[in-house]
């Protein structure tokens, strides 16, 4: 009996223990004033960018680091640009950059204050990931952990959206807007042309930079000025399924947002069952109790579904149902308030796997 009480008590006292390092480190992040973080730049893949000059600063108007010059974006709004040997660890205060808008033959330029506070914070609050890859324990076994990305986009209308990210956690930071600017060719051009003219010169990479799709479509509608605005309107919604066979139950999210966010939601996240305040998504990955999917959202057919509830039911939260058939062959996706239900039909089912 006394070898099992000093037993219990030593258990007692390792989770004790356990819970003191624990608290120890999240109260060192919290005083922390300093993170590492790599630069990137991205944009809309359909309108590529590419950077001129930039940098940033940190509270003495110091300069942390250059902007990346990466060539050309070749990656999209939901991800992080290639990243160039550029970065730092103090908190940036200001943000300098110009570029060329290669889809507007513009270049743009921005020169504004960022919010240093929220940044920090940002880095401070981090998010949770999985700690132990033990089947029986991964989804419990979490620790906090942060971001190591700073990444700038720009949109076409020269919308500037700042994210700090992470493998498969990006927060937004705040948006700018930059102006259109005049730059010489030739001062951004690596071996200046002097027989080539301003115009030559966008038109040249109008050609070689935007593919002949979007110039096709820009040719026909014009640039959708705005939609990153747009992007950024959040609704109060959760993913929900309606099961087969009336057990199965959502164990886990990673969600892609149109805005650029993107988040993952454990268990404990999901058992609250609660509606959250985010943009649309642009894709999610969803397990089950045996099975899994990615999908893959369209935008146009969201926003419709989304404006469409709001304006019948403006301070009702709406739902995505997930409804599986049986062995989950087949899922389909609606979004639903209030009773009435919308078949999202456009919505890709990448794969279901599992079972």
């Amino acid at each position: 009996m006394y070898t099992n009480l000093k037993i219990m008590l030593g258990y007692v006292f390792l989770i004790i223990l356990q819970s003191c390092e624990k608290q120890k480190k999240i109260t060192n992040v919290m005083e922390k004033t300093e993170f590492s973080y790599a630069v990137t730049i991205t944009a809309p893949k359909e309108y590529p960018i590419e950077v001129h000059e930039g940098w940033l600063l940190d509270k003495n108007k110091q300069v942390i680091c250059g902007m990346p010059k990466a060539g050309a974006t070749t990656g999209s709004w939901e991800y992080d640009g290639s990243e160039a040997g550029q970065g730092g660890n103090k908190i940036p205060t200001h943000l300098n950059l110009t570029y060329v808008a290669y889809a507007e033959k513009k270049f743009y330029t921005v020169d504004a204050d960022l919010p240093s506070g929220k940044i920090l914070e940002e880095f401070r609050k981090g998010f949770s990931v999985v700690d132990v890859p033990n089947k029986e324990s991964i989804y419990n076994a979490v620790k906090h952990s942060t971001y190591d990305t700073f990444t700038v986009g720009a949109a076409p209308g020269g919308v500037i959206v700042v994210w700090l990210s992470a493998g498969h956690h990006r927060v937004e930071i705040c948006k700018l807007q930059a102006k259109e600017v005049f730059v010489d060719k030739d001062q951004f051009r690596p071996h200046p042309d002097p027989d080539e003219t301003q115009d030559q010169f966008f038109d040249t990479f109008y050609e070689v930079a935007v593919k002949d799709s979007v110039r096709r479509e820009i040719s026909k509608n014009g640039i959708p000025f705005g939609l990153w605005d747009t992007y950024r309107t959040k609704y109060k919604y959760r993913f929900k399924i309606y099961p087969y066979d009336e057990k199965d139950k959502i164990t886990f999210e990673s969600v892609r947002y149109f805005n650029g966010e993107v988040t993952i939601y454990y268990p404990q996240d999901l058992e609250k069952n609660e509606y959250r305040l985010a943009a649309l998504p642009y894709d999610a990955s969803i397990s089950f109790t045996k099975y899994n999917t990615k999908m893959i959202f369209n935008d146009k057919e969201l926003m419709k579904v989304f404006e469409g509830f709001k304006a019948k039911y403006p301070d009702e939260p709406i739902d995505i149902v997930l409804v599986p058939t049986f062995m989950y062959n087949e899922i389909k996706v609606y979004g639903e308030c209030k009773g009435e239900k919308i078949e999202l039909e456009k919505v890709k089912i990448v794969k279901i796997w599992g079972g």
